[in-house]
């Protein structure tokens, strides 16, 4: 995996897949095409953050909001971002690195590090495994220890905003698929 890449070494993490029925570059297309803002949850836990809503695709709305794209290529895209997420003002404290080899060389032990991909896994012609991870990594005690804080009250949060990014892939290529 290419997420293994740009964060081999993490401390907390999380996994989500599916199976979908679509081929590979249907999903693919399909997971360029979604949109954040199609999802009730993404927009309802959004607003509860006082984020807004989540704008654009999954690309724009991540390449907005300062994540980084590391890797692209049709089997996985692979995002990073790195700062004190369990700040107060959260955007305020990203660090928002502009080049993989700039988020490969941060070290600040103030800061953690976090990847996310979304890979497509070919299972058959007609069948596509849809994988997302997401990998944190503090960079000093304290940042762990507040991360883990902050990683206790958000994970469960962050997994449904997973799943439903997985199933509204899901749904995008199954539909899109039915087409052809």
């Amino acid at each position: 995996m290419l997420i293994d890449e740009f964060l081999p070494e993490y401390d907390f993490h999380e996994r989500h897949a599916t199976v979908v029925r679509a081929p590979a570059d249907a999903v693919r297309r399909s997971a360029e095409e979604w949109r954040p803002a199609d999802s009730f949850l993404w927009r309802l836990l959004f607003r509860l953050r006082g984020l807004g809503s989540p704008g654009g695709t999954l690309r724009e709305w991540a390449e907005a909001s300062g994540f980084l794209c590391l890797a692209d290529t049709a089997g996985e895209l692979v995002y990073g971002q790195a700062g004190r997420f369990w700040a107060f003002d959260e955007r305020e404290a990203l660090v928002s690195p502009r080049t993989a080899e700039e988020f490969r060389r941060l070290d600040d032990p103030r800061y953690a590090i976090a990847a996310m991909n979304v890979r497509f896994e070919p299972l058959s012609p007609d069948r596509t495994r849809l994988y997302t991870e997401t990998r944190v990594r503090a960079l000093g005690p304290a940042a762990r220890r507040r991360f883990r804080l902050y990683w206790l009250l958000i994970r469960p949060f962050s997994g449904l905003l997973r799943r439903a990014m997985l199933g509204g892939i899901e749904a995008r290529a199954v539909r899109f698929h039915a087409h052809i």
